[in-house]
């Protein structure tokens, strides 16, 4: 192995060798360049690097590494201190132990025996199989340059001068092989002659692995069946017909003209169908990226919350169309397409624009099943769930028929605020839930009364103008004040303790007149049933039934009436007059028993806000705290005692009647008794009680009675309705939600009506109902409130759906942006109801058939979207109307698409729309079933709300319908034509070619239908008034041309039809000429016809001929058939 040499040729440089390298070879005979070999030895240690030394030589005969180059070098080599991966740079002469892959021009040179050293990727660049590295050795007396290659014998130069001499006479033009030309020529330089020298060489190792690849493709073969020697014959054949070329035919072939023509023409047709199969895929792969390209992670996520898999997330990489007048989205994902003639921004003359929307979320949510979980609506909300709170389900048919009568009150209640009148919403609203049955606890019906008392509602008042009249949005200027201690928040605070107040003191009477009236006997009333007679008659129940107090006091009696005991009853039912006058009549008597509370309690009645004058105020206290401490225990009435309390509002730290049995109502009775709302600076700290008191306080007993866990038994509407009297709305309405959302929907609505709800930001709340403000005032998610409840109905009862996402639009006065906001989100929601529910008829509007417009819901309610002005109304609605006829023109609704686009005034856009389906209706083959469209829906006749207050209903039924309520394209195309022509103000927005195509597609339909009920010569006379077809040529080129020539001008719509009818015209011809010969009589008149048919159709294919490029794939062929089965040719 030690002798086995590689040499390579070296192309025209022969260097001179600066020392003798044999003699090591020969004396170490382990060194020899065997490729299994071991490295050499040395006690010489040398750096190792993945490019150590590149760049750097030295000019000292150093000991030569045992590894070289990947590649070699061409070029005298240096000394190197390290392995380098691409070899020597420098120029210093050495001779390396180890020659590199490809092998060296450089002269031997002796050297000592180095180490090999260690690189990046292991030990050596090559190594063998047991891991020696691949070392070969040159031969220092090879002087000429030449180097031995393995398994192939020694290449003599001028056996390379002789290659490029018969290149040289293959490039030359003058030869005499006159097939020189068809032979590849050799245009290689000795560079080049070198490298696939080398590449074709290889090294014993790859020669060995190739050998192996080979012997393996082999048997592969044989086991496949495949004959190996005939198989390199076909491929030795192919190899060597590599380099021909084909000529073009030429006059020397025996290739005839008309085979040329055949050929070329066989090509071009072939070149056509290519460009029409790859025109087809880039049409269809832009139809596929512009609409049913998805967002798979959205839509999983989707599936996910539809689920109640994971919880609602904010979309924050949704785009910025979507289904909802944004762009379009399909029912599955979302489009990117922006529709072409939809204005993305209409702009009146204020700031307001109606173009993409740029919201990020939806504001009604997904549509979902009945009876599907609400829970993953608000995040909020789904952990209350979660935690074992039931939530409202809208498949019980009780709750359907709650929302129903809802519905019915907002449709009301949004008619009255076009009219202008007063609406006692919240009455109306406690009606509902009294008429729902036993279903509805009693202190959801009380929180509306409580929150009637707050608002002051009066149910007899019907003009705003009125005195005591409670307007739309009366109290949202004092409620939404941020500062806490002016005048309005006071105000409205104590608005809030005082209706809250009188709510319990109205329960209280009415509890005392039902059981009085309950238990005559025992009461007793007897004589005039005057208020503090019926309070007598109370005491003497619960005296009978001793639960007036407790045994361990004794109750004061003046006459036959406990005095105390009659005095609290009657503050407790709000009689305050009826005490003070109780006492005067009394006074003397009482004066016996307390010298001054007749003046506390006549100081007490006489001011509006049961304040007494800070002189009372110190002697009541103290009086209060003398008896309390220095009294002996249960001599004093506990009665007196508490009116002491309630008077006085003494000892506040203590708010408790001791001695007094009551229950909830009577303590949260005393906690607005007590409460105050009065200006901070001007009052003592130990007399400050007001309403952020009795919050803490209500507060407090949420978390202990109300907190998951630790639920008392006394029903969440009990929470409810004490939130409610403390003024914590928004609070009330995020508890109420998950139990039963239909009563915590229109709880939001009413308070929101007259301006007691804070209300958040939609692009700013996230996902969750409850929000808070920076300053921690609570919010309600207004917006998507009422965007989630028209869920359960929206698809059924779209209308409905508008009047309640009208009235996101009651916070759009609010201040600042937040106006603004709300207004936008209102307009987005109806906008996603529009495209939703696709209800364009009963939503936008519709036509009668004289052209008369019939007004839509969200039109007819355009006073209540906070529009300033006449022209922003009017850039609203068209804008919305423009939207969703582009998603419908996108979805193939064409009768949607052109109703709206009517609606808002794009007549062309109508014609066109039409001209569209008419032409796809005409693809159908005659006789077979014609194409359909899904008609529009027609406006319901018993609809209710304000479109049956001001529209009249017509005399003739059918005239309510719509125009493009029809499923025939032609029956639609002629009814818009035929409205379009009779009027300019139509006629003059459409232009002439589309108004024209639509007129010659109505003759195209009617000559399919002559051609499906069999009169061929009527269809031959509708062809040929149509003047498209040479019917009248009679063989003469030139009208065949022009007529051609003028088919160029068609318009698209039209033209694609063409091929239709010329077959249908063909098949006219035939069967009119067949059915002329099989006549009994014959004529000359008759004959003349059967000629002039049989002209006509040799004309028709013709022309075929000269337009086939126009015509559809597979026209031609089929006409070409039908005139030959018809005895044309």
């Amino acid at each position: 192995m030690s002798g086995l040499q590689l040499q390579f040729p070296s192309f025209g440089k022969s260097s001179a060798a600066d020392s003798t390298s044999a003699t090591s070879t020969a004396n170490n005979p382990s060194q020899a360049n065997s490729i299994f070999s071991k490295p050499p030895t040395s006690n010489a240690s040398t750096g190792s690097s993945l490019f150590a030394g590149l760049g750097s030589g030295s000019t000292s005969q150093a000991p030569a590494p045992s590894g070289g180059g990947l590649f070699g070098s061409n070029k005298p080599a240096t000394t190197m201190s390290g392995p380098s991966l691409f070899g020597s740079t420098s120029n210093q002469p050495h001779a390396p132990s180890g020659s590199s892959l490809s092998g060296s021009s450089s002269q031997p040179q002796t050297t000592n025996s180095a180490p090999t050293q260690s690189t990046l990727f292991g030990s050596s660049i090559l190594t063998n199989q047991t891991g020696q590295p691949v070392q070969q050795s040159e031969n220092r007396n090879q002087q000429d340059g030449t180097v031995a290659q393995s398994g192939s014998g020694s290449v003599s130069a001028a056996r390379f001068g002789d290659i490029i001499e018969r290149g040289k006479k293959r490039r030359d033009p003058a030869g005499d092989d006159m097939n020189s030309g068809q032979l590849p020529s050799l245009q290689l330089n000795l560079g080049d002659i070198s490298s696939k020298l080398r590449n074709l060489g290889g090294t014993r190792s790859s020669m060995k692995a190739s050998r192996t690849e080979d012997g393996r493709a082999q048997y592969l073969l044989a086991a496949s069946g495949v004959p190996r020697g005939a198989t390199r014959k076909d491929l030795q054949s192919l190899a060597s017909q590599d380099g021909e070329q084909i000529s073009a035919p030429s006059a020397a072939n025996d290739m005839t003209m008309d085979a040329y023509m055949a050929n070329i023409h066989a090509k071009t047709t072939r070149e056509l169908m290519q460009e029409s199969l790859e025109q087809s895929k880039r049409d269809f792969d832009a139809f596929v990226e512009d609409k049913i390209q998805l967002n798979w992670d959205q839509q999983r996520r989707r599936v996910y919350e539809h689920f109640g898999l994971k919880r609602p997330e904010e979309d924050s990489d949704v785009d910025q169309d979507d289904i909802r007048g944004r762009s379009t989205r399909g029912a599955f994902g979302r489009s990117s397409r922006r529709p072409a003639k939809a204005d993305s921004s209409l702009r009146g003359g204020t700031s307001m624009s109606f173009g993409g929307s740029g919201m990020s979320r939806s504001v009604l949510g997904g549509s979902v099943a009945r009876g599907s979980s609400r829970a993953n609506l608000f995040t909020d909300v789904a952990e209350k769930s979660t935690q074992g709170v039931p939530s409202g389900s809208a498949e019980d048919p009780w709750q359907r028929t709650k929302q129903e009568k809802y519905a019915t009150k907002i449709n009301e209640l949004n008619r009255s605020r076009l009219q202008e009148v007063v609406y006692p919403v919240i009455e109306q609203f406690a009606h509902v839930e009294v008429e729902s049955g036993s279903d509805t606890p009693r202190h959801l019906i009380d929180a509306y009364r409580a929150l009637r008392h707050i608002v002051q509602e009066k149910s007899d008042v019907e003009r705003p103008s009125e005195e005591g009249a409670v307007k739309e949005r009366q109290y949202a200027e004092d409620y939404l004040d941020e500062n806490t201690n002016s005048g309005k928040s006071i105000a409205m605070r104590r608005q809030i303790l005082n209706g809250s107040r009188s709510f319990l003191e109205d329960s209280f009477y009415q509890q005392v007149e039902e059981l009085v009236s309950k238990n005559p006997r025992e009461a007793n009333l007897g004589g005039v049933p005057t208020r503090i007679n019926k309070v007598r008659a109370y005491i003497r129940i619960r005296t009978l039934r001793k639960d007036l107090g407790t045994e361990n006091f004794e109750l004061q009696m003046l006459g036959e009436d406990y005095c105390w005991a009659l005095i609290f009853y009657l503050l407790r039912a709000g009689l305050v007059k009826e005490a003070a006058q109780y006492v005067a009549e009394n006074e003397r008597a009482i004066k016996s028993m307390d010298r001054h509370f007749a003046q506390y309690m006549a100081s007490y009645a006489r001011e509006r806000d049961r304040k007494l004058p800070r002189e009372l105020q110190a002697r009541i206290n103290a009086e209060y705290q003398q008896r309390s401490r220095l009294a002996p225990e249960n001599s004093i009435d506990p009665y007196r005692m508490a009116c002491y309390k309630v008077v006085g509002r003494c000892e506040l730290s203590r708010k408790n009647l001791d001695g007094v049995n009551t229950g909830i109502d009577d303590l949260l009775w005393l906690y607005f008794s007590l409460a105050r709302e009065v200006n901070r600076v001007e009052e003592a700290a130990v007399e400050a009680f007001g309403l952020e008191d009795v919050k803490a306080i209500i507060e407090e007993i949420g978390q202990r009675h109300f907190s998951p866990g630790n639920e008392s038994g006394l029903g969440y509407a009990t929470y409810f309705l004490m939130q409610m009297m403390g003024g914590m709305f928004e609070q009330a309405i995020s508890w109420l939600y998950p139990h039963n959302y239909v009563a915590a929907v229109h709880f939001a609505i009413a308070l929101d009506f007259y301006g007691l709800l804070r209300v958040s930001d939609f692009t700013v709340s996230d996902s969750e109902l409850l929000t808070f403000t920076t300053r921690q005032k609570p919010q309600i998610s207004f917006g998507r409130l009422l965007g989630y409840y028209t869920r359960d109905f929206r698809i059924a009862r779209a209308e409905a759906a508008c009047d309640y996402l009208t009235l996101i639009c009651l916070n759009a006065q609010s201040p600042g942006s937040a106006g603004q906001s709300q207004a936008e989100v209102c307009h987005e929601a109806l906008k996603e109801l529009v495209l939703e529910t696709r209800e364009f008829a009963l939503l936008l509007g519709d036509i009668r058939n004289d052209g008369q417009r019939i007004k839509g819901a969200i039109e007819q309610r355009l006073d209540l979207l906070s529009l300033p002005s006449t022209e922003t109304q009017e850039q609203f609605l068209r804008s919305l109307t423009i939207q969703a006829a582009s998603v419908a023109d996108d979805n193939g609704r064409t009768t949607d698409a052109a109703l709206l686009y009517h609606l808002a005034g794009d007549y062309d856009r109508v014609i066109e729309v039409i001209n569209r389906a008419l032409s796809e209706s005409l693809a159908v083959e005659p006789g077979a079933e014609p194409m359909r469209l899904q008609p529009l829906k027609p406006r319901a006749t018993g609809d209710s709300g304000a479109a049956q207050s001001q529209q009249k209903p017509p005399a003739d039924p059918n005239s309510s319908l719509s125009l493009t309520s029809v499923d025939d394209p032609a029956i639609l195309a002629q009814n818009m034509s035929r409205l379009y022509a009779s009027q300019a103000m139509y006629y003059q927005k459409i232009s002439q070619s589309n108004f024209a195509s639509c007129d010659q597609l109505l003759r195209f339909s009617e000559v399919r239908s002559l051609i499906s009920q069999g009169k061929w010569a009527a269809a031959f006379d509708a062809v040929n008034d149509m003047e498209i077809f040479p019917l009248k040529a009679r063989g003469s080129i030139s009208d065949i041309r022009s007529k051609a020539q003028a088919a160029n001008v068609l318009t698209p719509v039209v033209a694609r039809n063409l091929g239709n009818l010329l077959m249908w015209t063909i098949t006219a011809c035939g069967r009119q000429r067949e059915k002329l010969k099989m006549n009994a009589y014959q004529n000359a008149t008759q004959e003349g016809m059967v000629n002039e048919l049989t002209s006509a159709a040799k004309d028709l294919m013709v022309f075929a001929g000269l337009v086939r490029y126009k015509l559809s794939p597979g026209v031609f062929d089929t006409l070409a058939r039908a005139g030959q089965g018809s005895g044309e040719f």
